[in-house]
């Protein structure tokens, strides 16, 4: 059903992730598992996420009765762990509403951001996570474009991202010159789309 909803309908940013997993508490829960760690217990859930014990244990139970969760539970705590092969597909999931997100800000600071490459992250073969080219407009906004992509990989719980920002200046001249990195990050982008 879900692969129909993204094939059929071309706007994906229709799609939520709170009403798709039922509660924002839910889809909270799996990007912590999937972006964060696995083998956490239900009360360092709680001090790690901004939700109560009851609505994060609800939520547990309702992952775990669904079989996307198994929970390792020993005399002392409860382990909570992604199902296996279950993960890979939550992540391909968030990484694909990740990228329309970023496409979107991109769209609506398309006079700051000339260009965008996906990486590392996002399976590419390159060593950042993201490389932006920026229009020599938005020099005086530089700060606030990095601060706001910041924050959108962190409503993913992703605090750790790699992204390089260059002028398009010095791409240009980059890609006259043949640079290395320049080149794998074209040729990377194009080969795989």
């Amino acid at each position: 059903m879900l692969t129909y909803l993204l094939s059929a309908n071309h706007r994906c940013e229709l799609i939520k992730l709170d009403k798709l997993f039922g509660s924002k508490t839910k889809a909270d829960i799996l990007k912590y598992l999937v972006f964060r760690r696995q083998g956490i217990s239900l009360r360092a859930f709680e001090s790690e996420l901004s939700w109560s014990f009851p609505a994060i244990k609800k939520q547990i139970d309702s992952l775990e009765d669904a079989g996307v969760i198994e929970i390792n539970k020993d005399q002392n705590k409860w382990s909570i762990y992604l199902t296996h092969g279950v993960g890979e597909h939550i992540k391909e999931l968030f990484l694909y509403m990740l990228q329309i997100d970023l496409k979107k800000y991109f769209g609506e600071h398309e006079s700051m951001i000339q260009q965008f490459f996906w990486g590392k992250l996002f399976g590419k073969e390159i060593d950042m996570d993201l490389v932006l080219i920026f229009t020599s407009d938005a020099q005086m906004h530089l700060d606030k474009i990095k601060s706001d992509i910041t924050e959108i990989f962190r409503t993913y719980l992703i605090e750790l991202v790699n992204v390089a920002f260059m002028s398009s200046s010095d791409f240009e001249k980059r890609y006259r010159l043949a640079d290395k990195f320049v080149l794998k990050l074209m040729r990377v982008n194009k080969r795989t789309g």
